[in-house]
C-alpha cells in the first residue's frame, strides 16, 4: 500500500523538471474492460478550476500531474470518472500532499492550432481468403523491390482460444497500389513447444545491411507476460528466431512493435500500460544499438484512458519529418496523430490529425507519395489512401524515404 505523509510541498517548476504531482487513493476503483478516465478538478489560485487526468500507479494509488498556469497554491478538490458520456465522482480514501505551492510556472510547447496531417478516400488492395482477416500488418520491399505484406490473420468470427491469430498472413504486389496484392502461404506459424510463441501479432519488419528484420508479439498463455520476439531473413522467405529472444517482455498487453532509427541508435515502440496488471495506455519504447539487445525503458506517452486491454495507443508508428516527430496511435476505428520535436515524449494536447483508420501502416512509393493504410479485426480487409501533410516539410530529411524504383 502507498502511503506518503499528508504534507504540503513547494516546487520550482520549469520545462526541464517533472510536474508536481498529487497521489490519491481510491479503493473503490478496479482497473477493467473497457477502460475509463479520471480527472482531478484542481483549484487554481484565481478561483478558476484546472482538470489534470489520474495516472494509475499500481494497487489503488494513482497521481494526479500540476502543469500550473501561474505560480501560487493549488489544491486538489475532487475526483471525476469519466465513462462515455456519463460523470460520477470518486470517493478517496488519501489526497497527498492536501495542496502544492508553486513558485514557477510550468512552461510547454504551443498547441498547434491545426490539422497537419489527414488522409484521402481508402481503397482496398488485399482480401484474406473467407473466413480469414487481416488486423495489424506491415508493409516492406524486398531484394527485387517486390512489396510485402505481413499480418495478424485468424477466422471470422474471432475465438481466442480457438486460434486468436497463430499465423502470419503474406502477401506481395509489384505496386502499393496493386489491387488486388497476391495472397502467398503463411510467413510464419506460432510454435509454443519450441519458441513460446502462443500467438503472432503485429509484425514490424525493417531492413538494416541487407538483412530484414522482424518484430512480432509472441504473446503469452495467460496474456499477462506478453513477449515481444525477433526473426530476421536475408529475403522475405525463410525466417529464423533470434537465440536472444525474447527482446522485450512487458507485463499486461506489451506488444504492437515498431521501431524507428534516431539519434544514432534503434528505437522500439509499443503499447503498454502503467503498471503490468494494466493502467492508463501508454506508449512505451526501449533502444539498442544492435537491433538485439534492448534496455532503457521509457514511457513516450500517456493517455487519460485506464484499462486492461486494448486501449487508445494501439499500433503506434513513428515518423520523423524533419525536426518533428509525428506518432501516429490506433483509438478503436480511428488513429490519432501527435507532434512532437523529441522521439521520447508526446503530449495528449499536441493532436495533430485523427483519420478513420485502424492498425495503420505509412508508407511511401518510389515517387515519394505518401501512403497510410487500416485494416479491422473483425472485418480485415487491407486498404490504402494517399497521406497529405500540412506542415510545409516536403523537402526536408524523413525517417522513410522513397521506394527503390
Amino acid at each position: 500500500m502507498l502511503s506518503i505523509p499528508m504534507m504540503m510541498v513547494v516546487v520550482l517548476t520549469t520545462a526541464e523538471t517533472p510536474e508536481p504531482t498529487f497521489t490519491i487513493r481510491m479503493p473503490s476503483e478496479k482497473i477493467g474492460y473497457p477502460g475509463v478516465e479520471y480527472w482531478g478538478a484542481i483549484d487554481e489560485p484565481d478561483g478558476k478550476t484546472l482538470w489534470s487526468f489520474a495516472i494509475y500507479a499500481g494497487k489503488d494509488a494513482w497521481t494526479i500531474p500540476l502543469r500550473a498556469p501561474a505560480p501560487g497554491t493549488y489544491r486538489l478538490t475532487r475526483v471525476e470518472k469519466r465513462a462515455g458520456d456519463k460523470r460520477t465522482d470518486v470517493k478517496l480514501a488519501e489526497i497527498s500532499p492536501p495542496q502544492i505551492d508553486v513558485a514557477k510556472a510550468w512552461q510547454t510547447e504551443a498547441r498547434s492550432p491545426k490539422t497537419l496531417v489527414e488522409a484521402g478516400e481508402f481503397k482496398r488492395v488485399f482480401a484474406a481468403e473467407e473466413p480469414w482477416c487481416i488486423n495489424d500488418h506491415t508493409i516492406v520491399q524486398g531484394p527485387d523491390n517486390t512489396w510485402h505484406l505481413f499480418g495478424i490473420t485468424h477466422p471470422k468470427p474471432l475465438d481466442f482460444f480457438k486460434d486468436p491469430g497463430r499465423r502470419l498472413a503474406h502477401a506481395t504486389a509489384t505496386s502499393l497500389l496493386q489491387d488486388p496484392w497476391q495472397a502467398q502461404p503463411p510467413a510464419v506459424t506460432a510454435d509454443w513447444e519450441k519458441y513460446k510463441e502462443y500467438l503472432l501479432w503485429a509484425p514490424h519488419v525493417i531492413r538494416s545491411n541487407s538483412i530484414y528484420y522482424m518484430f512480432v508479439c509472441a504473446g503469452d498463455k495467460d496474456t499477462h507476460k506478453y513477449r515481444i520476439h525477433l526473426l530476421t531473413s536475408p529475403d522475405l522467405k525463410t525466417w529464423t528466431r533470434s537465440p536472444d529472444n525474447p527482446m522485450v517482455v512487458d507485463g499486461f498487453d506489451g506488444r504492437d512493435p515498431m521501431v524507428l532509427r534516431a539519434e544514432n541508435q534503434w528505437i522500439m515502440y509499443y503499447t503498454a500500460t502503467t503498471t503490468p496488471d494494466g493502467g492508463n495506455h501508454t506508449v512505451a519504447c526501449v533502444t539498442s544499438k544492435d537491433l538485439t539487445h534492448w534496455g532503457d525503458r521509457k514511457v513516450v506517452f500517456i493517455h487519460p484512458n485506464a484499462g486492461s486491454f486494448g486501449g487508445p495507443t494501439e499500433s503506434p508508428f513513428v515518423v520523423r519529418r524533419g525536426r518533428h516527430y509525428y506518432l501516429f496511435v490506433c483509438d478503436n476505428d480511428w488513429t490519432n496523430v501527435y507532434l512532437s520535436r523529441d522521439p521520447f515524449h508526446w503530449d495528449i494536447e499536441q493532436r495533430v490529425g485523427r483519420i478513420r483508420s485502424h492498425a495503420s501502416e505509412v508508407v511511401r512509393d518510389a515517387k515519394g507519395k505518401w501512403y497510410i493504410t487500416h485494416a479491422g479485426w473483425m472485418s480485415g480487409p487491407v486498404s490504402i489512401a494517399p497521406l497529405k501533410w500540412k506542415d510545409d516539410l516536403d523537402e526536408t530529411p524523413s525517417s522513410i524515404p522513397p521506394a527503390f524504383k
